[in-house]
C-alpha cells in the first residue's frame, strides 16, 4: 500500500511540473511579445531629442531592454531545464518505486504458492 501511495505522490508531482512548465511557456509568450515595449516611446527628433534624450535611450537599452533579454531567454531556460531535470528525475523514481512494487508481488505470489 505505501509503494502505491508513493508512485502515485511521484505522479502528481509530475503532473503538477508539468502544469507549471506549460504556464511558463505561456508566460514566455506573453514575455516575448510584450518585448518591444521596452523602447516605447520611440524617441524622434519631432519627440525628443538631445543628450538627455540620448541618455535616457542609452539607460532604457542597458537598464531595462538588455535584462528583459535575460529573463526571456536565459533565464526561462534555466528554469525549463530545471523543470525538466527534476521530471527526469522523477521519472526514474518511478521506474524505481514500480519495479519494487513488482518484486513485492513476485515474492507475494511465491509465498502463496508454498
Amino acid at each position: 500500500m505505501y509503494w502505491y501511495m508513493k508512485l502515485a505522490e511521484v505522479k502528481a508531482k509530475i503532473a503538477r511540473l508539468n502544469a507549471c512548465q506549460a504556464s511558463l511557456t505561456g508566460k514566455q509568450g506573453e514575455f516575448q511579445s510584450n518585448e518591444p515595449k521596452c523602447m516605447e516611446p520611440e524617441l524622434t527628433p519631432t519627440t525628443w531629442y538631445g543628450t538627455l534624450a540620448t541618455a535616457f535611450d542609452e539607460i532604457r537599452e542597458s537598464g531595462i531592454h538588455q535584462p528583459y533579454l535575460e529573463i526571456i531567454g536565459t533565464q526561462f531556460s534555466a528554469v525549463f531545464d530545471a523543470i525538466a531535470a527534476k521530471i527526469a528525475e522523477l521519472q526514474a523514481e518511478i521506474v524505481s518505486i514500480q519495479a519494487t512494487i513488482d518484486r513485492l508481488l513476485a515474492e507475494e505470489a511465491a509465498n502463496n504458492m508454498k
